[in-house]
């Protein structure tokens, strides 16, 4: 099968998504204040390489989860204007002619919304449990990619990848 592949991050959002959930949740959430304790040893840890990014994301939606649903707070941050501005109008121009499929390393939760105001039915991101925060499988980067997309294609080739 012969696909477009986009990552979402830097390519069709302009900055990283998941940062610019984090603080929205954070602006909307006051009470997650107490989570940035924890938050922050995961990510010392992580700077440390104690941590890898699939231990990081668990505590941080683990602690985010506590406070809201993800996929629910999700949903608002994508229904923003500021947010949506962050999407690129190129891509809405891009050509339609093969499957496009958003591999991304944020999570498939938080990227939902955005697939389908784009027209994208195949999302393939970081999977997380929306009402516990803790990751399914590992972080959806590099290689993981990949096998993801090969999970659900099968055997693929892509023919343009942004």
């Amino acid at each position: 099968m012969l696909i477009d592949v986009y990552d979402f991050d830097g390519t069709i959002y302009d900055g990283d998504s998941t940062a610019d959930f984090v603080i929205f949740a954070l602006r909307r959430h006051p009470g997650m204040i107490f989570s940035l304790p924890r938050i922050a040893f995961a990510a010392a840890k992580l700077s440390m390489k104690a941590y890898n990014l699939t231990q990081f994301k668990t505590v941080l939606f683990g602690e985010m989860s506590k406070r809201f649903v993800l996929e629910e707070e999700a949903a608002i941050f994508w229904q923003h204007p500021a947010t949506q501005k962050k999407l690129g109008d190129w891509f809405q121009h891009t050509p339609r002619d093969l499957p496009i499929v958003i591999a991304s390393a944020s999570p498939e939760f938080e990227l939902r919304y955005a697939a389908d105001i784009l027209g994208v039915k195949n999302l393939i991101g970081t999977r997380c449990d929306d009402a516990t925060g803790q990751l399914i499988g590992k972080n959806c980067k590099g290689a993981q990619k990949i096998e993801r997309i090969r999970e659900v294609f099968g055997e693929f080739e892509v023919r343009a990848m942004y």
